[in-house]
């Protein structure tokens, strides 16, 4: 598994693919009738006329919604926090992670029970075969509405099966999921540290994290921390307080 927005490549040109079908049905379905007249073609007013309407309305719709799939979102100076589930096992990785994001995020929240508000939220848990955290029997979905965070981070590692199990869990909510199958050591907070400079400089997270893994499915780079990127925030970006 590598890091991959692909899901949200396809997404998008499917929705795009979406809007022009429903465009050209709207102009195979011969709204204009035309009929010959005197050897001339006529048209039929006031059948065209309404169909005309309709038509521009439907294109007013898709650019309105195209523009806000466009829209970036930015969270001025972004909450961070942490929630360790792992006990002892997990401490570790959370000094890790807070003390090289500190320069980035801030100082963290760090809780050991319950997510605290925040919206970067960084979990060490386990994950059951039945998608739920081992220790408290909660989903991930549950972390992002307890948290409301918008960008969550499974930071220890857990197999892919384990997180393919998350989604008979319920919905995520609108979260950029990011879920680690192997941390690669200190790669981990680099690459973290970069995600998150680029986005406080106005770039958005999935425009971020394709800068710096690459998306070619017959490339692993060893240099960056193995992860599966659900991107289902969209276009989120930073700005200092």
């Amino acid at each position: 598994a590598r890091h991959s927005v692909i899901a949200l490549t396809r997404r998008a040109r499917g929705a795009e693919c979406g809007h022009e079908s429903n465009t050209a049905s709207i102009a195979r379905t011969g709204y204009f009738v035309i009929q010959r007249r005197r050897g001339r073609c006529g048209i039929h007013t006031m059948t065209a006329v309404a169909p005309i309407l309709v038509l521009l309305c439907l294109l007013v719709v898709i650019l309105v919604r195209a523009r806000r799939r466009r829209r970036v979102s930015v969270i001025a100076a972004p909450r961070f926090g942490t929630l360790n589930l792992k006990g002892a096992d997990g401490e570790a990785l959370v000094e890790a992670d807070t003390r090289a994001l500190q320069s980035v995020l801030g100082v963290a929240e760090r809780s050991t029970l319950i997510p605290l508000k925040c919206d970067v939220l960084f979990v060490y848990c386990d994950i059951s075969s039945d998608g739920r955290i081992a220790t408290s029997g909660m989903s991930l979905g549950d972390l992002v509405r307890s948290s409301g965070a918008t960008i969550l981070v499974v930071a220890s590692e857990n197999p892919g099966p384990t997180y393919i199990a998350c989604n008979k869990t319920g919905p995520f909510g609108r979260v950029n999921l990011v879920m680690t199958l192997n941390r690669r050591g200190e790669r981990f907070t680099r690459f973290f540290t970069r995600l998150f400079e680029d986005m406080k400089r106005g770039t958005s997270m999935p425009l971020a994290w394709v800068k710096l893994a690459s998306q070619n499915p017959d490339v692993d780079d060893p240099e960056v921390p193995s992860t599966i990127f659900a991107c289902m925030a969209g276009q989120v970006s930073f700005r200092a307080s």
